[in-house]
């Protein structure tokens, strides 16, 4: 009886931060995700929850976009202000630490609700820390538990993800971008792209369309390259890794994209349909590689077809945050109406546009 007043008395603490004005930053890597359920409820809830958060990177060794902890509701305290965190807690059975902290934190009306089908999920930023990304789960028993995830894994899965995202940005722009060089492109080539303050031009080839940028330790690149009077070119998945395996071996050089885990993801950003290719590249003479992206999307406008690539080389360490850090910067492409195109063949340009 006296351990359960402790807890409780603990989860009356914690719960007095969620209506704090004054809220603490959060501590911890931006992908550190904190999963409090008891031990009991653990066995029945990680497989479920894996499924919702287990994405991995292929950097070439799988990386998880999202590094789980596991903790006891007594243990919660530390981990209070991280940035991700999800408490989670099953009815059935019954038992005396996650159920309380389930209680004080959503509250019993919510439960009673949850009892008779009410939502078991809820998500909620800035909860317990500014920029904290939090969800409660709090189901009847693990089968009801299932059926939820089942129905909203991908919609959860976006809510964290698009809260890292903010957070990165906040971090790649803590400085002044390079104004000089964001200018510089714009009069040049009619667009525009938010570099950051630390990242320099590497190389320029304005005959064959292309724009390499970089920073190092650890190494980011970015390269940006367009085929123009693209109306008659339809945008095909093969193509499209097509015109990446040119860039590659055409435009930066020296490296080659694995033939292996590949993917394609499509989506929209900036008011463009955009399809996006992920893999892993590898340097043609050295040991180095490591994971890449690529944003490919028409702008009808300028009547291009362009291929943004972000590449990371951080060898032994992580790179999630890093890619995520690349992508931020590469979400802030747009494009103006071009007033002078560059129009130069590109070798074997009819073959992979």
């Amino acid at each position: 009886m006296r351990r359960l007043t402790i807890y409780t008395l603990l989860f009356l603490v914690l719960l007095g931060f969620v209506g704090c004005d004054h809220k603490p930053a959060i501590i911890g890597q931006d992908n550190n995700l904190i999963i409090v359920s008891s031990p009991e409820d653990k066995t029945l809830l990680e497989p479920l929850l894996n499924d919702v958060f287990g994405k991995q990177l292929m950097t070439p060794a799988p990386e998880p976009y999202f590094e789980i902890k596991w903790v006891k509701p007594e243990d919660f305290e530390p981990y209070r202000k991280y940035a991700n965190i999800v408490v989670a807690s099953l009815l059935t059975p019954f038992d005396s630490t996650g159920d309380v902290l389930a209680r004080h934190i959503i509250g019993a009306e919510r439960i009673a609700d949850i009892k008779t089908g009410g939502n078991p999920i809820f998500v909620a930023s800035d909860f317990l820390a500014r920029g904290q990304m939090f969800m409660g789960l709090v189901a009847s028993d693990a089968i009801h538990a299932k059926a939820e995830i089942d129905r909203l894994g991908p919609w959860i899965y976006d809510q964290f993800d698009q809260q890292m995202r903010i957070r990165q940005q906040k971090f790649v722009y803590r400085h002044s971008p390079q104004r000089d060089l964001i200018a510089e492109f714009e009069g040049k080539y009619d667009f525009s792209l938010r570099i950051q303050r630390d990242y320099l031009k590497i190389r320029e080839k304005p005959d064959s369309n292309f724009v390499w940028l970089g920073k190092g330790l650890p190494y980011r690149w970015i390269g940006i390259h367009w085929v123009d009077d693209a109306d008659s070119i339809v945008i095909t998945r093969e193509n499209a890794w097509q015109r990446n395996d040119f860039m590659a071996d055409e435009l930066f050089g020296d490296i080659y994209l694995d033939s292996l885990d590949r993917s394609i993801e499509l989506g929209v950003e900036n008011d463009h349909e955009i399809m996006i290719l992920r893999g892993v590249w590898a340097h043609k003479e050295q040991t180095a590689g490591g994971p890449f992206f690529t944003y490919v999307f028409r702008d009808r406008e300028q009547n291009r077809i362009y291929y943004v690539m972000g590449l990371v080389f951080n060898p032994g360490r992580s790179k999630i945050l890093l890619i995520k850090r690349q992508e931020v910067i590469v979400r802030s492409f747009h494009t103006f109406k071009n007033k002078k195109p560059v129009r130069k063949k590109l070798s074997r340009a009819d073959s992979v546009a």
